[in-house]
């Protein structure tokens, strides 16, 4: 069940966070940083020595002091300056050029578990990037927020209502349901198309065979594609019948079709739209 701050729109934690980082993203990644690399500096005899925090602090332009005889006090100061300058900035990015500064300081074999680490809290926080070989990618642009976004605001309740629903639950950061979210954004295809042809009785299949004789003229590519989407939802290993298949629907699964409807009822409203007039 969604929180009380979500349920009352006060938390944006229903949101896909691309050109932007909140508070909670921040600090855990900050902490698993700092986890791992104050472990280190109070377990070893550090004497006169640089360790990653220090050497961070210099990758990002930070003044640091030198921690002279291992001395905790001085290290505690370069952590807080360090964490400051990261969480207080107020530049989203900084972050990410940190992370992709700190993955330059490690071994292969301390990489490749840092980047599982941190590409699990990017995904559990919903965050429009992720870390492919070393470096932040985008995996979600603005054209296809903008598409989700206008899917949203549709002159048609019932498809607006699906699409909603699907980005809540795609985007829920306490606990995604990307089954049915899938479902959410397939049945705002289906509204659609039942809208279109006056056919609320009729399955998705159904509706698409009609839309033509309703105006909606389609190129037989984009009509296979949407007859396979009808597919994909109403087989018999479909998302629809709980199919094996989609008991472990992911995140990559759900953002797909998510965009792919959103980018669907976009289409087809502005093709009939033009036919009516």
């Amino acid at each position: 069940m969604a929180s009380f701050s979500q349920r009352y729109g006060y938390s944006n934690s229903s949101t896909i966070q691309l050109e932007d980082m909140d508070d909670v993203l921040k600090r855990r990644i900050w902490n698993a940083f700092y986890g791992k690399q104050f472990d280190l500096y109070d377990s070893l005899n550090l004497n006169d020595a640089l360790t990653n925090i220090e050497k961070m602090m210099d990758k990002m332009g930070v003044i640091y002091q030198y921690p002279e005889n291992g001395k905790s006090a001085i290290k505690h100061k370069n952590a807080e300056a360090l964490q400051k300058y990261l969480l207080s900035s107020g530049k989203w990015y900084l972050m990410y050029d940190f992370i992709e500064k700190y993955l330059e300081l490690l071994d292969d074999e301390e990489k490749e578990a840092v980047i599982a680490e941190y590409n699990k809290i990017l995904e559990e926080e919903v965050s429009g990037y992720r870390i492919v070989n070393g470096l932040i990618t985008s995996i979600i642009n603005e054209s296809e927020l903008q598409a989700i976004a206008e899917a949203t605001k549709t002159p048609y309740d019932a498809v607006n209502t699906h699409i909603n629903k699907s980005l809540s639950l795609f985007a829920n950061r306490k606990k995604p349901d990307y089954e049915n979210s899938i479902k959410e954004s397939i049945s705002a295809v289906e509204a659609l198309c039942k809208i279109i042809t006056i056919d609320d009785k009729a399955t998705l299949g159904q509706a698409l065979k009609k839309l033509e004789s309703s105006g909606v003229k389609l190129h037989n590519a984009f009509r296979n594609a949407l007859d396979n989407l009808y597919g994909y939802a109403s087989d018999e290993n479909g998302i629809r019948h709980a199919g094996v298949d989609f008991k472990t629907a992911t995140t990559e699964d759900a953002r797909f079709m998510l965009i792919t409807c959103s980018a669907f009822v976009n289409y087809v409203i502005e093709k009939w739209e033009k036919a009516q007039k």
